[in-house]
């Protein structure tokens, strides 16, 4: 079985394949992708074991996906772990080097794409024609960008005073606190 490790994750692949599961499966369009694994368990040091159903992975990105059975099993996932789990699955995609990641939720029974908080939850159906919209694993480096465009740009320039860049400073440094 193999077992693939960038500290401080693990993801080793379920032994079984769950009958609920093969539809899923069916349904995934893996055209664009490089790398699949199937029923991931993702063991951390001293933390519950996240599981994904499918993670896919390109050159530059890696989608993980969860499925849900049933509306009712939908319905159980709080919003606040369905954010959990895209957080873990960007510092994942983050620590195996990947620049975007998506996390998203696939459900057998709903009847349009909805959310759960932030996470895109899609029905089984609309699986195979899916475009993931994949997300910077590296959020300050995007801020950084976005702070030189604002700063930079000749035509309607920002008003620069030191309590605007104090403030600017101060959310960057959250946002690297946040990641470490």
């Amino acid at each position: 079985m193999i077992e693939l490790r960038s500290e401080p994750y693990t993801l080793v692949p379920r032994p079984d394949i769950p009958e609920t599961e093969k539809r899923f499966r069916s349904c995934l369009n893996t055209e664009w992708c490089c790398g699949i694994m199937f029923g991931v368990l993702v063991h951390r040091k001293f933390a519950q074991p996240i599981e994904y159903d499918a993670i896919l992975w390109s050159r530059d990105s890696m989608l993980f996906i969860e499925y849900k059975d049933s509306v009712s099993a939908y319905r159980r996932m709080s919003a606040k772990r369905a954010q959990q789990v895209a957080d873990s699955s960007r510092n994942i995609a983050k620590k195996f080097g990947f620049d975007e990641y998506a996390y998203i939720l696939v459900v057998n029974g709903i009847p349009e794409a909805t959310k759960k908080g932030n996470v895109v939850a899609i029905p089984l159906e609309q699986l195979p024609n899916h475009e993931p919209d994949f997300q910077s694993t590296r959020p300050e480096l995007d801020y950084v960008q976005k702070l030189i465009a604002q700063y930079g740009r000749e035509e309607n320039p920002v008003d620069v005073t030191r309590k605007r860049v104090i403030r600017d400073l101060s959310v960057l440094g959250s946002m690297i606190e946040q990641q470490n």
